[in-house]
């Protein structure tokens, strides 16, 4: 393994605990965090490390960037791991400091690589860069302390696509030493599909609503709201999501299978019983609130973009169709008019060749 320069982008639990993770393996890690949230980073820079806590566990030494152009500058690869709603806001902050060579990866991605391609050529940058997307945030964890995170679970298999696919050589050396036996993935809608959050988390918050707001924060999603029936419906959805991976020749992988080949859990006939084995999700609190990222990025972002590209393809998803619409109504928003598109991706009218 050589040791390798990276530069996370964000500042949250996932971002602090990929940081520590592979700081931990002798990597030199800069962590910096867009201008307006630079203040969340303090705790860390003060104590010049990260420790974690869980089935991660240690502390090491982690560099807080300053300035974001230069906290990228030796980086061989630039990661982004923040919600995916706020990861164009990163593409526009690195857009001016991009040149040949340089390695930009989504953690998690959910077709972020195609959004960010595309806003990257309308704004006329031309530099010969990778953009790749790991299918989904490796780890279960909470921010514990000013420079300590809780990891409760971490995926035994990450899997990345890169964009443009030929490229694939040239960052995926690299992502071999931070994540050893990483899996490559022939491309990112492959990886963009299989994160399975959007079809995870939206109906089920649906059809928890009122016992969330009954609750005033005292409601834990996979304890109280992955009832037989719920996660009944959680399939049919899910199960949505791998027709329009079919319809795209990729392999999605369901719900009922995730979970034991990333580690967590057991397989199952059912979703509602491998869920129930998924030790590391226990005793994780949330949504307290309807307006909460299990609708506010997941149905934007995930089902938004899913759907469009199933329609695209003569895939029917009346499921996460509605979910859109009942989303919206629930807050009083148009998440598809805020959300990843087909347009916004650049793939408005493509066929599947």
């Amino acid at each position: 393994m050589s040791t390798r320069r990276v530069t996370i982008l964000g500042g949250g639990a996932g971002a602090r605990t990929a940081a520590v993770e592979f700081a931990l393996s002798g990597h030199h890690v800069t962590l910096c965090e867009a201008p307006a949230f630079s203040e969340t980073l303090v705790g860390i820079g003060s104590a010049g490390s990260i420790e974690a806590t869980g089935v991660i566990s240690g502390e090491a030494a982690v560099h807080v960037g300053q300035d974001i152009g230069a906290s990228i500058a030796e980086a061989e690869v630039i990661l982004v791991v923040v919600p995916t709603m706020h990861q164009m806001t990163f593409v526009d902050l690195v857009a001016p400091h991009l040149r040949d060579g340089m390695n930009l990866v989504f953690m998690p991605g959910s077709l972020g690589s195609l959004e960010a391609a595309h806003r990257l050529r309308t704004a006329g940058i031309t530099a010969d860069i990778t953009i790749s997307e790991i299918a989904a945030l490796p780890y279960a964890t909470r921010i514990v302390g000013p420079n300590t995170v809780r990891v409760f679970g971490r995926r035994r298999y990450v899997s990345i696509g890169t964009f443009p696919s030929q490229a694939t050589n040239r960052v995926l050396p690299v992502m071999r030493d931070l994540y050893p036996g990483i899996e490559q993935m022939p491309n990112v809608l492959e990886a963009g599909l299989n994160n399975p959050n959007p079809t995870l988390h939206c109906l089920g918050v649906l059809l928890s609503a009122s016992r969330i707001e009954y609750s005033h924060g005292e409601f834990y999603y996979y304890e109280e709201g992955m009832t037989p029936h719920v996660c009944q419906a959680i399939e049919a959805i899910d199960a949505e999501r791998q027709t329009i991976g079919a319809a795209l020749g990729v392999d999605v992988l369901s719900l009922l299978d995730t979970y034991a080949k990333m580690g967590y859990g057991p397989s199952g006939d059912s979703f509602w019983s491998v869920i129930r084995g998924v030790a590391a999700l226990n005793g994780i609190k949330g949504p307290t609130e309807i307006d909460s990222r299990y609708l506010t990025e997941d149905v934007p972002i995930g089902l938004t973009i899913y759907s469009q590209l199933g329609r695209q393809l003569g895939v029917d998803v009346p499921l996460m169709e509605s979910v859109i619409h009942l989303s919206g109504a629930l807050l009083g928003r148009d998440f598809v008019a805020g959300g990843r598109t087909v347009d916004r991706c650049g793939i408005a009218g493509m066929t599947r060749d």
